[in-house]
């Protein structure tokens, strides 16, 4: 919403200036290419407001005036306390005005741009309450269709409680399959590439078939993998169309190979979450956000003791050491009388390491020794390059850079620079192959 607009045009709505008789506004927040964000306050209850007004050259369209009113009817009729609520409407000079939450904190892409990753234990809450009001949206059959860090505002109240907020609901869409041929269907249809790419789902870059709720699901899988990862799901610096070629082909990371802390389970919620089928996503928000629950709990889980063959083996090694007959310690009496040993337990030869005296090990560590003594004595003889050439050391290994794969993709990226854009996709599927 607010947090995100820039503040270099001047205002269009006079400081002081009383909309509609009662809002009085008090300074501008935020300006974005749709519209300006104010503060004002209302002058019959003294209540402090947002007002977001329409910019005046975008008054006279139908398209974007009924894209504007779209957020005061989906925040109206969808009441959640995690969706910035639209208290009233009105005109100013002809354009259209919302009367609005203020909401105080900041937006996820400024907490994102500030921190880079967030701890599991925020992001679960985040994303835990993102998802309660994506599921009091898809209940009333409204599919936001423009989930991104800059929609998602972080509020603190005066005692220190944290809530979070979806705003900016202009694009959303009334999900009703039965009127898809209506014009509220043409309305949506037109210009078809709404959204923001780095966050859109297949469906929505293809512009193929309605937009459902998963795509909404599929930006949540895309907004977590942001916060716990550090950076966007795909390349974002080469432009729209490489974005939508991604969305469309590329390979999907796995978190844990660019974040090695995070628990293996994350790997297979955020294939689900962003599985290019639409079918095979998760069903529901709510679905979602329990899954995610779990899968990052694996990573915080304390370990559990080790397994009773493990302690049973370190007894009996320090037994042996002792060179006195093995005697469970007394902490393992109750696991052995709780489970009884299983023959494959213990090795079979147990009994004989029991017999074992001191002057025995001491044999066998003069063994040992004499090994290693030898082993060294003929790497030196046979000198280091000789002995790096039998064991097959001798040859240094590739750098990556020197791989096929890798040549093929600079190779591509010369034809895009030389605008050799067919060739180069040509080339990228091939390196891709590889």
């Amino acid at each position: 919403m607010y947090p995100r607009m820039s503040l270099e045009k001047p205002s269009v709505v006079a400081i002081g200036t009383v909309l509609d008789g009662k809002f009085r506004v008090s300074k501008e927040i935020g300006r974005g290419g749709m519209a300006a964000v104010y503060e004002a306050e209302n002058i019959d209850i003294g209540k402090r407001v947002a007002v977001k007004v329409l910019s005046a050259e975008l008054a006279n369209s139908k398209v974007v005036t009924e894209r504007f009113m779209r957020e005061a009817r989906a925040a109206a009729k969808i009441r959640s306390p995690y969706i910035c609520d639209v208290y009233d409407v009105g005109t100013y000079n002809g354009r259209p005005f919302l009367v609005m939450e203020l909401l105080e904190g900041e937006s996820l892409y400024d907490r994102l741009a500030r921190d880079r990753r967030l701890d599991p234990k925020d992001v679960i809450e985040i994303a835990g309450q993102i998802a309660m009001g994506l599921q009091q949206a898809h209940d009333q059959s409204i599919v936001h269709r423009d989930l991104k860090p800059e929609n998602i505002f972080l509020t603190e109240s005066g005692g220190g409680e944290r809530s979070t907020k979806i705003v900016d609901f202009g694009l959303a869409k009334f999900y009703e399959p039965h009127l898809e041929g209506g014009a509220n269907a043409r309305l949506t249809k037109e210009g078809a590439l709404f959204g923001t790419p780095a966050y859109m789902s297949p469906e929505q870059a293809s512009a193929q078939g309605p937009i459902g709720f998963r795509s909404d699901l599929w930006a949540l899988g895309c907004i977590v993998y942001e916060m716990l990862v550090g950076r966007t799901v795909w390349n974002v610096d080469q432009g729209v169309a490489m974005i939508l070629a991604q969305i469309a082909g590329g390979p999907l990371p796995t978190p844990t190979k660019v974040c090695p802390d995070l628990p293996p389970a994350f790997d297979a919620w955020f294939a689900h979450a962003l599985d290019r089928d639409e079918a095979l996503r998760f069903t529901s928000a709510s679905e979602m956000s329990e899954a995610l629950r779990q899968a990052l709990a694996e990573g915080q889980s304390p370990k559990g003791p080790p397994p009773f063959p493990s302690a049973l083996e370190t007894a009996s090694v320090d037994a042996l050491v002792a060179s006195v007959p093995f005697l469970p310690p007394q902490e393992l009496k109750p696991l052995m009388s709780a489970r009884p040993m299983e023959s494959s337990a213990v090795p079979s030869r147990m009994p004989r390491l029991r017999r074992w005296t001191g002057r025995g090990l001491a044999w066998s560590f003069a063994g040992i020794a004499f090994g290693m003594a030898a082993a060294t004595a003929w790497v030196y003889f046979e000198g280091p390059p000789r002995f790096l050439r039998r064991v097959g050391l001798d040859v240094a290994p590739q750098p990556v850079e020197a791989e096929p794969y890798a040549l093929l993709v600079g190779s591509a990226q010369e034809q895009l620079a030389d605008g050799d854009f067919t060739d180069a996709v040509a080339t990228f599927e091939h390196a891709f192959g590889m």
